[in-house]
């Protein structure tokens, strides 16, 4: 019989440590309990920048069902010595949620897609006042606040 390997106790930011030096987040995608999503922490961040996320089957026999695949998604990011990892920024990322909702809007008109693009308007218009506010300091593109 197989000895089963103990599994690490959650952390503070309640991710869940894995052996492959990655943690599992909290979040769950409704209406599924499986945790799908895992970060690679760093000394830095703790994770703010490598992403792995289980690809979905969709909905079928009343759950999600999810792969054994994984889709991947790297975060531009600048270490602390000033060079960089090349990634996608958050607005790319939120322009395509935005584009895509969009577009299964037209088809299916949903109050709920409608509250979505809101959302996603909101954190862009976030983004860019922050971008803003950092560019008129002289800090864009800097490790400070």
């Amino acid at each position: 019989m197989k000895k089963k390997q103990p599994v690490p106790p959650p952390a503070l930011d309640g991710t869940t440590p894995l052996a492959n030096g990655n943690a599992l987040l909290p979040y769950l995608v409704y209406p599924s309990p499986v945790k799908t999503i895992t970060v690679t922490p760093d000394k830095d961040y703790n994770g703010a920048h490598h992403y792995l996320m289980a690809n979905s089957k969709g909905f079928k026999n009343g759950e999600v069902e999810y792969t054994q695949n994984m889709t991947e998604i790297q975060f531009v990011k600048k270490n602390e010595d000033g060079t960089m990892v090349e990634g996608i920024q958050d607005e790319q990322l939120v322009y395509i949620l935005l584009d895509r909702t969009r577009k299964l809007n037209a088809r299916f008109p949903s109050e709920h897609n409608e509250q979505k693009i809101h959302g996603l308007e909101m954190f862009l218009g976030a983004c860019k006042a922050r971008i803003m506010d950092r560019m008129n300091r002289g800090v864009m593109g800097e490790h400070q606040k």
